[in-house]
């Protein structure tokens, strides 16, 4: 039976130093707890200051080779 990798999903609504400021802080967890970020696309909505980022982290597997 093989077992799938854990996967966190995110989606973030905010202004750009905010998101910014937000993803950063998502790497640091990420690295902390042994995901990596697997997914990430952030884009602007319509003509706001308004920014949308959806992001995926996925658990890195402890191999043993």
């Amino acid at each position: 039976m093989t077992k799938k990798a854990n996967k966190i999903r995110l989606k973030i609504t905010a202004g750009w130093e905010d998101l910014n400021s937000f993803l950063s802080t998502v790497e640091s967890y990420a690295h902390f707890k042994n995901f990596e970020v697997t997914f990430n696309k952030t884009k602007q909505w319509r003509d706001t200051p308004i920014f949308e980022a959806k992001l995926e982290l996925t658990k890195l597997e402890d191999r043993k080779s």
